[in-house]
């Protein structure tokens, strides 16, 4: 594959990992012991997604297991992790900016001490409480298993009813608080019952459509997307993936709906700009066939329309992106591309009389390229018989370089077009068509497939799934006739 430019999301990530605070002269204080390590190095950290850290100072652990994270300029609030040798760590919650902690290696939680910060004692409360509850369940698992099960059973059901009811009256109890937040954000909506028996098919389908509608609708009730301390925790990220790739049907309509939708929720500055970052990220390079037009969406409406949110090379940058992949849709009609063939002949795409029309921009150097062409060669003769036509366009202007790729391959049948243009006047070559710009070629081979109008209905297939992508396409246009009568 050769790559002709980074992709604009690689310059999103870094506004984010680098992205500048409000900060104070205070500064931050957090002394931790924790028996079992010596002599060490800790880092202190704050999450960005599940999937990143961040890390904000290190300290040096004593032969007593004493180390002191401190620092000039305050730490922005958030849930971070202490990271420990051999792979172990902790969670804490920075609000507080001087506090101290006791734990020991053989159990961090459940051998927690925290002074001077109301929401780590809080948080560890909660913690040391549920793991003790666990425990209870844990043994009474065992019981069920080699003893009395109906009894054990009993109490597990019990124990049950008590962890559900400890939970609803911690969270009225610590309301207003960051961890409260957090537990809140970690829970799934409660479904209420569905209110009738299951007699009938058609009951048991309401009755799934009952528990989808209610959680997608109550999805986003647990987690406040006005707090832009949540960019700095594992849950934001979590609740997005989930949210747009099992509750949003994979259409570009459908993605932009629902992300108008989660953005009306997200008033913070920083959980908004982390929530337009992330679904643009998904969609600038989509897994799934035509969602890029979310992307386009997201550009438009947040970056483009949302200047003060950014950096202006940031906007500069989305517009240019949105002007290459606007006229690039799905649906869309395939931009003029300037080619002619090996006799010097222009060729008129849309006058290429063809069902389908598959178009193959490649390098005659680039590696994925050369193992595409037999796979190209080998799919045109199933192709070939449906009324779909082949178009090779190289990108290297070296016509040498470009039949000798020819003959290698054998794909005389094909189409072979190349950008170079003949002066009439100067008799010198000239070129014509920006394959970067105008085509999104930044990385080789580059497949769009193009229906009888030229309009383009896949791109960036891979060659092998060519044919039975256009067999699909076919079958489903003959469906859509026959049910409209057109």
């Amino acid at each position: 594959m050769k790559i002709l430019f980074r992709i604009l999301s690689i310059s999103l990530l870094f506004i984010f990992t680098n992205v500048s605070f409000a900060q104070t002269k205070e500064g931050f204080s957090i002394k931790g012991k924790i028996n079992g390590i010596k002599d060490t190095t800790v880092f202190l950290a704050h999450y960005f997604g599940y999937n990143q850290q961040v890390i904000k100072d290190t300290a040096k652990v004593d032969a007593h297991g004493n180390f002191h994270f401190q620092g000039e300029k305050t730490l922005p609030e958030g849930l971070y992790l202490v990271s420990l040798p051999k792979g172990k760590y902790m969670d804490i919650v920075i609000g507080n900016q001087a506090f101290s902690f006791e734990t020991d290696t053989s159990n961090l939680i459940t051998k927690m001490k925290s002074t001077g910060s109301k929401e780590n004692e809080l948080f560890f409360k909660f913690q040391q409480d549920m793991a003790a509850k666990f425990d209870e369940m844990r043994v009474l698992e065992i019981e069920r298993k080699i003893g009395n099960s109906m009894l054990a059973a009993g109490k597990i059901k019990r124990l049950q009813a008590e962890v559900t009811q400890y939970q609803k009256d911690w969270l009225k109890t610590t309301e207003g608080t960051f961890v409260n937040k957090l537990i809140r954000a970690s829970q799934e909506p409660e479904i209420p019952p569905f209110g009738k028996p299951l007699v009938t098919k058609a009951d048991t389908t309401a009755y799934y459509q009952h528990q989808f509608n209610y959680y997608k609708a109550h999805f986003w009730d647990n987690i406040d997307l006005t707090d832009d301390r949540f960019i700095r925790t594992p849950f934001l990220q979590k609740k997005l993936e989930r949210y747009f790739d099992d509750l949003t049907v994979q259409s570009s309509d459908s993605i932009a709906k629902e992300t108008d939708s989660v953005l009306a929720r997200a008033k913070g500055r920083d959980v908004r700009r982390y929530v337009v970052y992330k679904i643009a990220s998904n969609y600038e390079n989509p897994k799934i066939l035509g969602t890029d037009g979310a992307f386009v969406h997201i550009a438009e409406k947040y970056y483009i329309g949302e200047p003060t949110l950014w950096d202006t090379s940031t906007v500069r940058k989305m517009k240019e992106r949105v002007a290459v992949l606007k006229p690039l849709l799905i649906g869309k009609t395939l931009p003029d591309m300037f080619l002619t063939d090996t006799l010097g002949k222009e060729i008129v795409i849309p006058k290429i009389d063809a069902d389908y029309t598959v178009l193959f921009i490649y390098d005659p150097d680039c590696g994925h390229c050369r193992e595409s062409a037999p796979k190209l060669a080998k799919a045109y003769q199933g192709l070939k018989s449906k009324n779909v036509k082949v178009i090779a366009a190289s990108i290297d202007r070296t016509p040498d370089k470009w039949k000798k790729f020819i003959q290698e391959f054998k794909l005389q049948e094909l189409i072979h077009g190349i950008d170079i243009h003949k002066n009439p006047q100067t008799g010198k070559d000239e070129y014509y068509t920006d394959f970067r710009n105008h085509f999104d070629v930044y990385a080789t081979p580059v497949v769009y497939v193009l229906d009888k109008d030229k309009k383009i209905i896949a791109k960036r297939l891979p060659v092998e799934q060519l044919e039975d992508f256009i067999d699909f396409h076919r079958k489903q246009t003959l469906r859509d006739k026959a049910k409209t009568g057109k």
